[in-house]
């Protein structure tokens, strides 16, 4: 299952926010169950032992209407997986390229790909 919510996820995040297919870093924690505490009813849902948090860290630039269609993507994903749709939990940060290194000790803003051009996501914000 934990697979599974981690490919929904990263569709989610290419088919909704325009992700590159090959961008994907992902972290799974996992925790025992006396370490988790969510509530299992608030706001009005039923949620089971196999909840989950999915905390997702991106570059500024997407609208509400992409947001909202990635949250379904997920849980539409993840209730193919096992999961119930009530268990599924997403938070989001955004941030700008400067926020982020992907090697090197690069700034991201400085990030080129092999013809020069700036990356995919120099779209999102500003440099």
């Amino acid at each position: 299952m934990v697979r599974g919510l981690a490919d929904a996820v990263h569709a989610a995040l290419v088919a909704t926010c325009n992700v590159p297919q090959n961008d994907r870093f992902q972290l799974v924690s996992r925790f025992a169950p006396d370490a988790m505490m969510i509530d299992p009813t608030y706001p009005h849902f039923e949620r089971t032992s196999n909840a989950c948090v999915v905390e997702i860290t991106f570059l500024n630039g997407r609208s509400d209407d992409q947001k909202r269609m990635l949250y379904r993507h997920i849980v539409a994903q993840a209730v193919h997986s096992g999961f119930s749709a009530d268990d599924i939990v997403v938070a989001l940060t955004e941030n700008v390229p400067i926020d982020w290194s992907l090697g090197r000790g690069e700034a991201f803003s400085a990030h080129q790909l092999a013809d020069g051009s700036a990356t995919e996501h120099s779209k999102f914000g500003p440099n």
